[in-house]
């Protein structure tokens, strides 16, 4: 039975965020491993573009509407030179092409991971794609694992839940010095101390409730400031600041762009606040690496409560969770957060174990690679007439 593998990505997604960042960290620690990586993503993307600098075997795929034809040839094509053992999609559009051509090509082991919150249908072109095309459904919350079995009454060995796994710097910087680095980087005075909200604030997270919220703590915090470091549309930006210069919060709200290395703002932050929203086709990955990586940070969690993000933050003793239509809920429970020392203490503690047992890319990858070897000792049976060793 062989133990290294091809595994061949896909993806129609074009930005740089949680579920690009999780197939390109999960691939580098895949390679480290032993086993061959290939990526097909839209030509120029921030994945195709990173994974082809690393060294990665990559395909430009547009997987546009206009381009279905072309597309779905172009990866047959590349399924019957790459021979991959396992394809693993990650989009809606991508999946749609790439399962039927997987098949098409024999590829052994076919994977849909669903990486939103987002609630599909039972139709029959979704039975076809879920049940049919793919082999196992890989997902990240036991929420959405549970509310997939119900829907298209799946059993235990065709649907996983894989525990997100983030990737640390070895080594933090004290807090002490990560607030500095703000302070003197945002010209405050030395007693100014942070909260903050990182992520897509168009696509995921409520700045609107933030900002009202923080108007009510500010008389009880004065030396706090909030830190807003994310993303969003020109307009959602306008309106936020608009708000902010109404509530005369101006010196106390400050924007920043998110850096690759996020790990020294969340040490700064006091707290990190992840007011999510509620739509359909969350980035519920993103939002769930930000949550991870300021627990790993011994940073105290703020979310709104979600059940995707119930995995991971339990009220009271991992972090805290408010009703997300409740200012004065929020505001409460920062306040919370930030004047209650022993009570805190124990959460971050008990967050930041939680992380390092289960949410590291080691607990994740080897998850993933015990999936694939239960696949093979079941396709290595006569049931599946050793299709596995078909290239052999």
């Amino acid at each position: 039975m062989r133990s290294l593998y091809k595994i061949l990505h896909t993806t129609c997604h074009t930005q740089w965020g949680g579920l690009e960042k999780r197939i390109f960290n999960e691939s580098v620690w895949m390679e480290k491993k032993g086993h061959k990586i290939v990526i097909a993503a839209p030509k120029d993307s921030p994945l195709f573009l990173k994974a082809k600098k690393h060294g990665f075997n990559v395909y430009g795929i547009d997987f546009k509407t206009l381009s279905i034809i072309k597309d779905y040839k172009s990866l047959k094509k590349i399924f019957y030179n790459e021979k991959p053992d396992i394809i693993n999609t990650h989009g809606n559009k991508d999946s749609k092409l790439a399962l039927f051509a997987a098949k098409k090509a024999r590829v052994p082991l076919r994977i849909l991971f669903h990486h939103f919150n987002a609630r599909i249908e039972n139709s029959w072109l979704n039975r076809l794609i879920y049940k049919k095309m793919s082999n196992y459904i890989l997902t990240n919350s036991d929420y959405t694992t549970d509310y997939f079995k119900g829907l298209f009454k799946f059993k235990d060995r065709k649907i996983f839940t894989v525990p997100i796994g983030i990737s640390p710097p070895k080594n933090l910087l004290s807090k002490k010095e990560a607030k500095d680095i703000l302070i003197k980087g945002l010209g405050l005075r030395s007693r100014a101390r942070f909260m903050g909200i990182v992520g897509n604030f168009t696509e995921g997270l409520a700045i609107f409730n933030l900002i009202k919220a923080f108007k009510k703590i500010e008389p009880r915090s004065p030396d706090h400031h909030l830190i807003v470091a994310g993303t969003g549309g020109k307009k959602d930006v306008r309106s936020a600041k608009s708000l902010i210069q109404k509530l005369q919060l101006n010196d106390k709200i400050h924007f920043l762009k998110v850096k690759e290395d996020i790990w020294p703002l969340l040490r700064a932050f006091d707290c990190q606040i992840t007011p999510v929203k509620k739509k359909k086709n969350l980035p519920i990955e993103e939002i769930l690496q930000d949550i991870l990586n300021a627990m790993y940070c011994f940073c105290p969690v703020v979310v709104s409560n979600s059940n995707e993000i119930e995995d991971i933050v339990k009220h009271g003793k991992t972090g805290r969770m408010f009703n997300l239509d409740d200012i004065d809920d929020l505001a409460d429970n920062i306040l919370q957060t930030l004047h209650h020392g022993s009570e805190i203490e124990k959460q971050i503690q008990n967050a930041h174990d939680l992380v390092e047992k289960n949410h590291t890319i080691d607990t994740s990858g080897n998850y993933i690679l015990k999936l694939l070897r239960l696949f093979q000792i079941r396709a290595d049976g006569p049931e599946w007439n050793n299709k596995w060793n078909r290239y052999d």
